[in-house]
């Protein structure tokens, strides 16, 4: 092959995914992924690939609708999940604080109907400093209750009868 002749090869070159919660974000965003391409090229080449970039053919913007976790009210468990000695405690609650009525259970375990709040649970509350959690909670604010009340948190979502990780502490 001489060193006059010329080769064509297409690449592809992506991006990090990004989340964009309002529209004042989306320039921000997008000048961010260019530059994150551009350095992807950019080391590409200085790796010795020996190639040069001609033009740039297509670029692609996926969009995807983002809809944050968070809890709610009860929702009946699978069958296959419904028994309390395989450690799943469902609260029946009427309000959007599942969160804390779980983490109540945790800290005021009860042998009998675990799955209902008791007159003890809501006196229990009183003696905890919960004031600053928004209700429902979401995965964004678990770091932040882990700190404030001392507590490891893990979240698992629960799909074709596999369970998976949501969210996995970090603290110690």
């Amino acid at each position: 092959m001489s060193s006059s002749e010329t080769i064509n090869k297409t690449a592809y070159f992506n991006s990090k995914p990004q989340t964009i919660i309002n529209n004042t974000e989306i320039f921000k965003s997008l000048q961010l992924s260019k530059e994150q391409i551009l350095n992807i090229i950019t080391q590409w080449i200085s790796e010795g690939s020996g190639w040069t970039i001609e033009s740039v053919d297509n670029h692609y913007l996926n969009i995807v609708k983002y809809e944050p976790m968070k809890g709610s009210s009860y929702i009946k468990l699978p069958q296959e999940l419904r028994n309390s000695r395989k450690g799943l405690i469902n609260m029946k609650n009427n309000d959007n604080k599942c969160f804390l009525w779980c983490l109540i259970r945790y800290l005021n375990p009860q042998n009998k109907d675990p799955q209902r709040i008791k007159k003890s649970d809501r006196d229990f509350v009183k003696l905890l400093d919960y004031l600053k959690i928004e209700y429902p909670v979401t995965i964004n604010q678990l770091n932040k209750i882990e700190k404030q009340i001392k507590i490891n948190i893990n979240v698992f979502g629960y799909e074709n009868k596999q369970p998976y990780p949501i969210f996995v502490s970090k603290e110690k």
